[in-house]
């Protein structure tokens, strides 16, 4: 008898790497995912859109705004939006088959990052891309990576002013079955109906532009995190200005050789309010080591060539779930 209930073939239009694929049959929100999607009208809507989360450091950055203007100059623009709230059982679900590669200080710090407010969650439609390309692969290929030493001048997280490796600003899905699982995780919290126009060909009476949605819930985010610079000595400065242990680190251990001193702090003093907070998350980010060294994650970010095979312009018309 077979472990899963999702067929062997069932993700073929869905992913290009055969190693995600079986290891995807057997993950329980890609199965209850396509069966979310079951009703779409136009399945090839799967692959002409795909979604930007904008974490909390973009909107503490201000950079939101510009990412969304980015993103529009090359084609991905607004569909619809809502937002999500990171928790510490979200962030390693989502990265579930990454996470396995992130250093010990990466997961001390991503928990207090992510959760620090919420998030902006927009579906995007894809208008510039080739029909052999989903949208989802052609935004993973110009985002760029999230290690700054990867970087180019031309990615979108380079462009929009990435500050290390964790302020990247921006979580996308990899390629369509990523964009299925994920929307699936997000769907606990935000449910189906934010997108059900766009993805299921529903009609919403009264619905919002969605530009004007995304600029609704931005003001909101807007008012509910304080604007920062994100600089670290900056941060230092306005730390050692403070009583407390934050403070005293900011004196008397000003110096990234030190991380583990704060990292300590971290585990036993809550974060400051408002600014400070940010303050402390700019000095961590920037000085821990994101990744356990020689570790690979289970799943790698997948490429776009990896679309250009024979059957890659077949997707668009003939996805299915089931």
């Amino acid at each position: 008898m077979p472990h899963t209930a999702i067929g062997a073939r069932a993700l073929d239009l869905l992913t290009r790497d055969p190693h995600k694929a079986k290891l995807y049959r057997y993950d329980p929100y890609v199965r209850e995912a396509l069966g979310s999607l079951a009703p779409m009208r136009d399945p090839g809507a799967l692959h002409r859109h795909t979604f930007v989360v904008l974490k909390p450091d973009a909107v503490a950055g201000r950079r939101c705004e510009l990412i969304l203007r980015t993103l529009r100059s090359e084609g991905w623009h607004p569909a619809a939006a809502t937002t999500v709230r990171f928790d510490p059982l979200l962030v390693r679900e989502l990265w579930r088959y990454q996470f396995n590669a992130a250093s010990a200080q990466r997961i001390a710090v991503v928990d207090p990052l992510l959760s620090s407010g919420r998030s902006l969650l927009v579906l995007l439609a894809d208008r510039k891309r080739p029909e052999w390309l989903p949208a989802s692969a052609r935004l993973t290929a110009a985002k760029g990576s999230a290690e700054p030493s990867a970087a180019r001048s031309t990615d979108l997280r380079t462009r929009i002013g990435r500050v290390n490796g964790l302020f990247n600003f921006m979580h996308t899905a990899d390629e369509p079955a990523d964009v299925a699982r994920e929307l699936q995780l997000f769907s606990y919290q935000a449910g189906w109906d934010w997108c059900a126009g766009p993805l299921f060909g529903t009609e919403v009476t009264g619905a919002a532009d969605p530009w004007e949605t995304v600029t609704t819930l931005l003001a909101e985010l807007e008012a509910e995190i304080p604007a920062h610079d994100l600089d670290v000595t900056a941060g230092i400065g306005r730390l050692a200005r403070q009583q407390g242990p934050w403070g005293d680190c900011a004196r008397d251990r000003a110096e990234p050789a030190h991380i583990d001193d704060w990292l300590g702090v971290l585990r036993h003093a809550p974060l400051p309010d408002g600014s400070g907070r940010w303050d402390v998350l700019t000095v961590l980010t920037s000085w821990i080591d994101c990744n356990e060294a020689g570790v690979l994650p289970i799943i790698a970010t997948g490429t776009a060539d990896a679309w250009r095979t024979e059957r890659a312009d077949e997707a668009t018309n003939e996805v299915t779930y089931a």
